[in-house]
């Protein structure tokens, strides 16, 4: 607990910067000085891309006999909806958790939970044996601490007192999945980044606000006075009338302006937008070098690193996938008598990606005869259920 805890202030910085409320929000300037505070979100765009990719579709699961039925138990649990929470939280915090339960009717269910308020207490052994879970209820009468074993779930309440129930999923129905070796969020290596756009801009901002209005310099005059008896002040008279009487013709007036450099300001934006993706391994979509006329290779090759960030985080995810599959096959087994073995399954998760259909179409007419039909069925383009369509077929 004391270990979790001394990491939750880290956490909460990589949420706060996920919903926009970044460092820059604090800053604060002399009185009478423009305080624009601009929030641009970096963190949000780097965390759904990344998710978006990884979770492009429902992820399928495969495997021997009795698999369908742990299909079907996903889909009644809301698998689908935890999934894309899941997705996010691993992207934002570096890990996410999942929960099996059972609900009212004796259904098992799964749910995301905040990383801030759970964990997963793994063996300090080279196989990383999950050993239990917890997680903290923060409610009215205190703080309520529930342990996930194997066998029960603990709980121990704000007063002190203790109960635990038995629970039938035969192993800990919590479940990590982790974003990387290190746990780290997909944008926590560019905050700093962020922080300079952000100040960047508002500075921007600033000085366009605080130099709007030129001043006027009168040379060779001692000031403006107002006329005896006008009701207006001096400066008043001069705004309205536009016109200002001179003592001599050695006197003048003229108006001093600034002139920021916005084509260095421009290019140091650009810049920093550039690091930000760059570092965070993120594309920026709104370059040119996505144009819609680039072939498939072209965008792959564009993508590389960050298909392979996404790939490392798809082990892992589904490293988190088969933790939770454990212990619904564990309530198979002590509800309805079925034996499945979550070693035997396979997840797969959908990219999303544009893709060139008439290419995709031309290979695979090339390839007719000498790959098996199964194979192209699965690939066409027109055929978005194969399973379905084997099944038609016969």
């Amino acid at each position: 607990m004391r270990q979790f805890e001394a990491g939750l202030p880290r956490l909460n910085r990589l949420a706060r910067y996920y919903e926009g409320r970044h460092d820059v929000l604090l800053r604060t300037r002399l009185p009478g000085l423009p305080n624009n505070r601009l929030v641009h979100a970096f963190p949000r765009y780097i965390a759904q891309v990344s998710a978006a990719y990884l979770m492009g579709g429902p992820v399928r699961v495969e495997g021997p006999e009795g698999t369908e039925r742990l299909r079907a138990l996903l889909r009644r649990g809301a698998a689908g909806d935890a999934d894309a929470t899941l997705a996010v939280h691993q992207s934002v915090y570096g890990r996410a958790v999942s929960l099996c339960y059972e609900d009212a009717q004796g259904a098992p269910m799964v749910c995301a939970l905040d990383p801030r308020t759970a964990f997963v207490a793994c063996a300090d052994t080279v196989d990383h044996r999950p050993l239990f879970g917890v997680y903290l209820r923060n409610g009215p009468a205190g703080r309520e601490i529930t342990v996930y074993t194997d066998a029960a779930a603990i709980t121990w309440g704000p007063k002190g007192e203790t109960r635990s129930s038995p629970h039938p999923f035969r192993c800990v129905p919590m479940a990590e999945y982790l974003s990387g070796g290190d746990g780290h969020g997909d944008f926590e290596d560019v905050l700093a980044l962020v922080d300079a756009y952000d100040v960047l801009e508002c500075d921007r901002v600033n000085d366009r606000q605080q130099f709007s209005d030129a001043l006027l310099v009168l040379t060779g005059v001692m000031g403006v006075t107002a006329r005896e008896g006008d009701p207006m002040g001096a400066m008043e008279r001069l705004r309205q009338e536009k016109t200002l009487a001179l003592p001599d013709s050695d006197a003048k007036a003229e108006w001093l302006v600034k002139n920021p450099s916005e084509r260095d300001i421009e290019v140091l934006r650009a810049a920093l937008a550039e690091d930000i993706h760059k570092f965070s391994l993120t594309p920026d979509f709104s370059d040119e070098r996505f144009a819609g006329n680039a072939s498939g290779i072209a965008i792959k090759y564009k993508l590389f690193n960050f298909d392979n960030r996404i790939k490392l985080k798809e082990r892992h995810f589904a490293a988190g996938l088969r933790e939770r599959a454990r212990a619904l096959c564990g309530w198979m087994r002590t509800r309805e008598g079925i034996e499945l073995d979550a070693d035997a399954l396979t997840f797969r998760l959908t990219r999303t990606l544009p893709v060139n259909e008439g290419e995709r179409a031309r290979t695979i007419a090339a390839l007719a005869g000498v790959v098996p039909a199964e194979t192209l069925r699965y690939h066409s383009p027109l055929q978005e259920n194969p399973d379905l369509e084997r099944t038609t077929d016969g």
